[in-house]
């Protein structure tokens, strides 16, 4: 996790200042590429000797880093192109994520219950889990190329009615940026939006630790620690699909930094949780797994309207092309301060 954090953080701070003349949709592409050829290498990974210990790992590594640069490919590529398309398409990003989220949730909870927990078993289950990755994002770059060409052929259609120019298509196909936008002119304009996902985000990273040492006194902690895994991503799901609706979408940016800060208010609700089955917790259950829903959704439905606001509070196609790079940095640095943040959570249920 160091290794990803690290190399996504450094490789986006490069990608975000690389801006004129680059080609969106060329990093969109490579990136998938990247992630097709990581996955296949850890595919046949799992096939190498036990004793092979410090080239296992090296490995491993370096297939991390590779994976980290092309995440940031995709992920600078996706946000740019989805700014110019529009909020719709910026919704479909986000719940598309949050989709990704939930199916690691049920592949764990099926695997607890129905895979031979033999050395067969668990190799078996490695492969069928790389390769489901390799088909998903081979789906994903065919998807992305028929959406390509479908809208090139709209535009084509458009301009022999002569609904518009021939130049509009290489501009809107294109999706190179002609223009630097520096970092304080994005600020200036989308730091309250920014802010949000930061906040969103730091305070969101403690539910992994309270989800992973809460305990049920009645279910087995393998069913149980993934099922409130399973509830928060479905939780994160809803609030990013109910963004589909207007009425859910939050458009009042000093609002919105206001309901992110006070979500601070599940982690002291979380505590009063039966955490390390210690017992003497004042929260069951059933009221344990609702607040793991909401906590999600209330991260999904701010990150989905943080999202989709992005590319309206921007004028030109140079600037949500450049809010691309910027909004996959100030992810990664939320992430990076809600990691230091969770320190204190793990220091105060350790000391309870």
């Amino acid at each position: 996790m160091t290794v990803w954090t690290v190399v996504s953080t450094a490789y986006n701070i490069y990608l975000s200042q690389k801006q004129e003349g680059v080609d969106y949709q060329y990093r969109l592409k490579l990136g998938s590429l990247i992630q097709v050829v990581v996955f296949l290498a850890m595919t046949f990974s799992v096939i190498l000797p036990k004793s092979w210990t410090l080239f296992y790992f090296i490995f491993v590594m370096s297939n991390v880093m590779i994976s980290a640069i092309g995440a940031c490919l995709v992920q600078v590529g996706l946000i740019a192109m989805v700014n110019i398309q529009g909020s719709f398409y910026a919704n479909a990003n986000v719940v598309g994520n949050a989709v990704a989220g939930v199916l690691p949730s049920i592949s764990m909870i099926l695997t607890v219950l129905t895979t031979n927990q033999g050395s067969g078993g668990r190799t078996s289950q490695a492969i069928k889990y790389f390769l489901t990755s390799v088909a998903v994002t081979i789906l994903a770059m065919l998807s992305t190329e028929a959406m390509i060409r479908s809208e090139k052929h709209e535009l084509e259609e458009e301009v022999e009615r002569d609904e518009i120019e021939p130049e509009e298509i290489t501009r809107v196909i294109t999706d190179i940026q002609k223009d630097y936008v520096s970092f304080s002119h994005l600020w200036s304009i989308l730091g309250l939006v920014e802010g949000t996902i930061i906040l969103t985000f730091s305070i969101t990273l403690a539910f992994p630790i309270f989800a992973s040492s809460v305990e049920s006194p009645t279910m087995d902690k393998k069913v149980f620690i993934p099922l409130a895994f399973l509830i928060w991503n479905l939780g994160d799901l809803a609030g990013r699909v109910v963004c589909a609706w207007p009425i859910f979408v939050l458009k009042n940016q000093r609002r919105m930094i206001v309901y992110s800060i006070l979500r601070l208010g599940f982690i002291p609700l979380f505590l009063g949780c039966n955490i390390k089955g210690r017992g003497g917790g004042f929260i069951g259950d059933f009221a344990y797994i609702v607040l793991q829903f909401l906590f999600g959704f209330t991260n999904g439905q701010l990150f989905s309207s943080s999202f989709m606001l992005v590319g309206q509070l921007l004028d030109t196609d140079d600037e949500k092309k450049a809010a691309g790079g910027f909004t996959a940095l100030i992810i990664n640095v939320s992430l990076l301060v809600g990691s230091v943040m969770s320190y204190g959570v793990v220091w105060k249920i350790g000391g309870n």
